[in-house]
């Protein structure tokens, strides 16, 4: 495990033929974003480019597009040459079929480069570019390509931004620094489309949605001395009004933005008595390390992890847990 710059990266994809690009399940705006823009400026400049997820892109990130996507290991070409994980620091990230593939690839020390934002990476064996200072591992996407001669076209530089906006959450985050302007400044002046960006990131979607909120937000449990809203949805919610997970992102950011609330929590039911956790602040606890504590991690300001057990038990234990 070596940790590499930006100029080590560049020599090193320069002469790759066929690259994997792979980001985490669930992916958000930064995973797709980051990744395909990756992928669609490496195939610009004659490098083969396959990205993979668990999952399919979700509804709101439909606007972006790659070549080769691929949601099995089945269908991952032979002869890659280089490996690229972006956006994740935990190979479970990636899920059980890719993460049983990436054990063998790393195994046999194949080359690998961890590109991130994310502190506590877990992954051995590979080269790593971290910089938990950068607002979006799209950024770091930029920085890398823009050392390329090939100019950054206007499909690039929408999916860079996207990432961008999307880890910011409009720039309303604290991890807006100056280089996350700066950089959307050149990537609007290479031809990002914010209209379109805008249009598909923040649709508010149909009635079914506002039903769903309505239902989430009706769980709200809020603690004066925590400063701390929490709220969930079981599946039932989702299947009661004909909706998706993706209806309900978003849930945690909005909360912290209303006086009194420093903490925002969003608990959602992924199986029987398995639950998924989003948490969120502006600055006021460290969030990775608190998640840490139940085997997650993420940044300061946004972080999670998945729970076995009951509902009301995971409650008590986040709870009991912000109070020490």
């Amino acid at each position: 495990m070596n940790n590499v710059t930006i100029t080590d990266l560049k020599k090193i994809i320069s002469n790759k033929k066929k690259i994997l690009i792979i980001s985490h399940y669930n992916p958000d705006g930064d995973a797709i974003g980051s990744s395909f823009g990756l992928a669609n400026y490496c195939e610009s400049i004659g490098i083969e480019a396959h990205v993979y997820n668990r999952d399919q892109v979700p509804i709101y990130l439909n606007f972006l597009a790659t070549k080769n996507f691929h949601n099995s290991v089945k269908t991952i070409p032979d002869n890659i040459d280089l490996y690229m994980l972006l956006d994740f620091n935990d190979l479970e990230r990636s899920g059980d079929e890719m993460m049983a593939y990436l054990r063998k690839i790393l195994n046999h020390k194949k080359p690998a480069i961890i590109i991130d934002h994310h502190e506590n990476n877990k992954i051995k064996s590979a080269n790593l570019f971290i910089d938990s200072k950068a607002s979006s591992t799209g950024i770091l996407i930029y920085r890398l390509i823009s050392r390329f001669k090939k100019k950054i076209n206007s499909e690039v530089a929408t999916c860079l931004l996207t990432s961008i906006i999307t880890d910011t959450s409009s720039f309303k985050n604290s991890n807006s620094n100056i280089e996350s302007f700066a950089v959307s400044s050149t990537l609007l002046d290479l031809g990002a489309d914010l209209e379109l960006i805008n249009k598909n990131i923040f649709r508010l979607g149909g009635i079914n949605k506002l039903i769903l909120r309505n239902k989430i937000h009706s769980t709200l449990r809020h603690d004066s001395d925590l400063k701390l809203a929490i709220c969930h949805a079981t599946s039932s919610f989702y299947s009661d009004t004909n909706t998706t997970k993706e209806d309900s992102e978003g849930i945690p950011n909005g909360l912290i933005f209303y006086d009194d609330i420093e903490i925002g929590i969003f608990i959602r039911e992924i199986g029987k008595d398995s639950w998924k956790v989003s948490t969120r602040t502006n600055n006021f606890i460290d969030l990775a390390k608190f998640c840490n504590i139940f085997g997650g991690g993420g940044h300061k300001n946004a972080a999670g992890f998945s729970y076995n057990g009951k509902l009301e038990n995971l409650t008590e234990s986040i709870i009991s847990n912000l109070k020490k």
